[in-house]
C-alpha cells in the first residue's frame, strides 16, 4: 500500500501528549478530555505517563504549529482536574495508510 500524505494532514497540525493523572483518575480524565473539540482520541497506556491524547488543531497562518496547539489545546488539558504532567510531542513530518475516505 503507497502511504501518502492525506489533505487534513496538511490542514491540521496533530500533536501527542502524555498525560500523567493522579492515581486511578485515567478514565475520568480520558473522558473530561473527549468533550475537547481538539482532542480527536485518548488512549490509557503503560509507563511514566498514564494517558496517550492525540490532538488536532487548525492550522493558522503566520503561527508556529507548537503555539497554535499550546494555545489551543495544552493550556486546557493542563487545566484538567487530576491531570498533574504532560509532555508534548508534535510530528515534523507524517504519513498515513488511513484514506481521506474514513
Amino acid at each position: 500500500m503507497f502511504l501518502q500524505e492525506a489533505k487534513p494532514m496538511r490542514q491540521y497540525t496533530r500533536a501527542f501528549v502524555l498525560v500523567q493523572t493522579e492515581p486511578m483518575k485515567e478514565k475520568a480524565v480520558m473522558e473530561e478530555l473527549l468533550k475537547m473539540d481538539e482532542v480527536i482520541e485518548t488512549h490509557m497506556i503503560t509507563g511514566e505517563y498514564d494517558v496517550l491524547v492525540v490532538v488536532q488543531v487548525k492550522r493558522l497562518f503566520l503561527e508556529a504549529d507548537y503555539d497554535n496547539v499550546f494555545n489551543s489545546a495544552i493550556a486546557k488539558i493542563e487545566g484538567v482536574k487530576f491531570v498533574t504532567d504532560t509532555n508534548t510531542i508534535i510530528g515534523m513530518a507524517s504519513k498515513t495508510k488511513i484514506s481521506e475516505s474514513t
